[in-house]
């Protein structure tokens, strides 16, 4: 069962780290792109970034093949606004070959137009017949864009067929506007989203008489042709995108939810209904006499060794009232607490009561005289590794004493088969996610996230159920619960329930419902003729010195004593579609 949860954590945190990450943006991204006529290009960028937190740097990372570099031109920084900038260049974070632009502002923000100006040199390539700029303008890995346009211009001029500009979207869906002049001479190109992982590359086939540089090597022929093949890998890149971004896929998560959701409802009309017992609401007396850790690890059909910190609270005051310590107010008040260990026979103690009896001896020291402050010190070093192993053995005692297991074995195997098998369609589910797309995506995360739902029904929900001896005893510790909270049904209570108050506290300091039943106490025993004193002096273990003996004093001090406790012992610390292999690209956002 402690695997099945492992891997639910790591499947559904790694889920969830995804969609809680910081969320960045581009906005009305516009490139200026001015080939020259020696080669060089120069690149005006100016975006927006905005972001859902902030950020303290924009950047974008250019991947520079050998031979080809960048220099940062005057101009570049932040754009408007009233917040200083200075832009740099540095290696790329994720990319130690790369080249990344920084504009870094002076203080953090959550949106900002920048500009990066800067001049590109070894990124053409020149044949006798050619000259060709092949490279991605807009990088793949980025934040979404929303607004995209460019322009590029060549040398002053006129070309003519086969001279001609193209323009591939990778695996963006959306057909861009592209306009080409008549002389061939700039291209316009927009886009009005771009997302991640998608970018916009560039090849523009330019007459060589444009250029100063030349070649005496020809490369037109070997171009075109490796055009037509880019085109055609893009085509097939294009189908398999729309194949990924199906919402045909969503009928296998909705099958594996099918199946596995009427499994468990199966399962559980078999084997995980409670028994149907005779029930009495209210119960006057224990239904039996166990030690209140005992009964706390009784109520859990899925135990958990974390749950038992009020368990083991309870046991504390229980071994103050059978007289092997006292609670104090260390200031006389009700506020500050100790307590005074005392050292008398243990015969009759369970084991379990034994671990914390020598716990609280332990933190006392020598002089078997503890502080509440003190204790929650200890605590803070000793307890987590105390409490699973003492838990562990409050269920075994308590699994003795009725037997065996506390559910039946029907039950128990249908909640690990069932709750195994949800952790195997959230795996499948979950290794979809990064090979579908848009929103088959999203159906696949939502059917894993419905996985755990069912594995949690699973696990704690529908399965397991009591055996029907188990369910007799737990039914009736429910009832008297019950009537540990309820005003209306304690006011009927006969007078020994009264007598033995201070022993059916430490039950309800373990239910969790001290405070109501120190209030329904104060105000049903009056009704029973049982006066204030008679309460306290029955109780002098819980804090003979906290009051004068008025019981509306007393309660208030033995509640912040039980929230004491509980704070101390809890301490634990002409376009195609797709991109072929031009240079450029890399990466931007925030940070």
């Amino acid at each position: 069962m402690a695997f099945v949860v492992t891997i639910v954590v790591i499947i559904y945190s790694t889920v969830f780290s995804t969609v809680l990450a910081q969320s960045y943006q581009w906005k009305n991204v516009v490139q200026k792109v001015e080939i020259l006529p020696n080669g060089d290009v120069i690149v005006d960028d100016q975006r927006t970034l905005w972001t859902d937190e902030d950020f303290g740097e924009a950047f974008i990372c250019l991947e520079l093949a050998s031979g080809q570099n960048i220099e940062l031109l005057e101009g570049s920084g932040a754009v408007g606004g009233n917040v200083g900038s200075r832009a740099f260049t540095q290696r790329c974070e994720d990319n130690p070959q790369g080249t990344e632009l920084v504009v870094k502002h002076d203080q953090r923000i959550k949106e900002g137009r920048v500009r990066y100006h800067y001049k590109l040199t070894g990124t053409t390539d020149v044949y006798s017949d050619v000259v060709q700029w092949y490279w991605i303008i807009q990088e793949q890995k980025h934040a979404g864009v929303t607004g995209y346009n460019l322009t590029i211009k060549t040398p002053a001029g006129s070309m003519d067929s086969p001279y001609e500009a193209y323009v591939h979207r990778f695996t963006n869906r959306e057909i861009p506007t592209v306009l080409l002049s008549s002389d061939r001479t700039e291209l316009n190109v927009s886009f009005n989203n771009i997302p991640n992982r998608d970018g916009v590359e560039v090849r523009y086939l330019m007459d060589p008489a444009l250029f100063t540089v030349s070649s005496n090597e020809a490369g037109l022929e070997e171009l075109l042709k490796d055009e037509l093949k880019v085109a055609g890998q893009m085509e097939t890149s294009q189908k398999r995108f729309a194949m990924r971004s199906s919402l045909y896929w969503l009928i296998l998560p909705f099958l594996l939810l099918i199946g596995l959701f009427s499994g468990i409802i199966s399962a559980f009309n078999r084997h995980g209904k409670e028994p149907d017992l005779p029930k009495m609401k209210y119960v006057f007396e224990p239904p039996t006499d166990w030690p209140p850790a005992g009964v706390m690890a009784l109520m859990q059909q899925s135990f958990s060794s974390s749950s038992m910190g009020p368990a083991f609270n309870a046991t504390v005051m229980d071994l103050a009232r059978q007289g092997y310590g006292e609670f104090r107010s260390e200031d006389g008040k009700g506020k500050k607490f100790e307590m005074q260990l005392f050292d008398k026979p243990r015969e009759g103690l369970e084991d379990f009561e034994l671990d914390v009896l020598n716990y609280l001896h332990r933190a006392a020291g020598s002089d078997d005289y503890i502080a509440f402050k003190e204790l929650k010190k200890y605590s803070e070093k000793n307890l987590s590794k105390f409490l699973p192993k003492w838990a562990t053995k409050v269920r075994s005692w308590t699994e003795a004493q009725v037997g065996g297991k506390l559910t039946t074995d029907q039950s128990r195997q249908s909640r690990n088969k069932w709750s195994m098998i949800s952790v195997i369609v959230g795996l499948i589910c979950f290794a979809f996610v990064p090979i579908v797309l848009g929103g088959a995506r999203a159906g696949f995360i939502v059917a894993a996230i419905m996985s755990l739902f069912g594995g949690l029904m699973a696990a704690g929900i529908s399965l397991p159920a009591w055996r029907p001896e188990v369910a007799e005893q737990v039914y009736g510790w429910q009832g008297f619960k019950r009537t540990l909270s309820d005003y209306s049904t304690m006011k009927d209570a006969p007078n020994d329930f009264y007598k033995l108050w201070d022993r059916y506290f430490c039950y309800a300091a373990g239910f969790g419902v001290a405070a109501a039943f120190l209030r329904n106490i104060q105000k049903a025993a009056p009704l029973k003729g049982i006066d204030e004193k008679q309460l306290t002096s029955s109780s002098s273990w819980m804090g003979s010195n906290m009051s004068a003996g008025d019981f509306a004093s007393f309660s208030k001090a033995v509640s912040s004593m039980s929230s004491s406790l509980s704070s101390s012992a809890a301490s634990s610390g002409g376009s195609s579609s797709g991109g072929g292999g031009g240079g450029g690209g890399g990466s931007s956002g925030g940070r």
